[in-house]
């Protein structure tokens, strides 16, 4: 628009391995670009949010499929972290946690070195803590 790209980038749900979360992909990537063409130039960084939260917090389904409309609502009810608060690590909490029920280290968290293995089946939460984030919300949501 006018010459300015408000677009978040692409992105791929299956690095680092495969995850069915194109609905937490794609409707993050939406509402970010909204975000984004709404600031306008008055922020420098491009907001990009956060689908892997999504997942941790089953706000629509997790990496065997999901609806949108969950992430919409989540955004809607409780506002959506940006993309530095959580890793895409393309996989399911365990155990997955119910609607509504998200503990504030699955949405945004500090961990100390070093990082979980990739391989590991240890989630090495026990080396983390939650954190503040900035919530972004919307004003309201629909569905047809």
């Amino acid at each position: 628009m006018n010459g300015i790209n408000y677009l978040s980038w692409n992105k791929n749900q299956h690095i680092p391995v495969y995850c069915g979360s194109c609905w937490a992909q794609g409707s993050t990537s939406a509402l970010a670009d909204r975000f984004n063409i709404m600031l306008g130039d008055k922020n420098p960084t491009p907001v990009a949010l956060n689908a892997q939260v999504m997942i941790n917090c089953g706000a629509g389904g997790g990496c065997f499929g999901g609806n949108p409309g969950g992430v919409y609502e989540f955004a809607y009810k409780k506002g959506i972290p940006d993309s530095s608060c959580e890793q895409y690590v393309a996989k399911n909490p365990m155990p997955m946690p119910i609607p509504g029920m998200c503990d504030d280290i699955l949405k945004c968290k500090d961990c100390t070195w070093p990082p979980c293995p990739a391989n590991s089946t240890n989630d090495c939460q026990d080396k983390c803590w939650a954190v503040d984030y900035k919530h972004y919300y919307v004003k309201n949501y629909y569905g047809l």
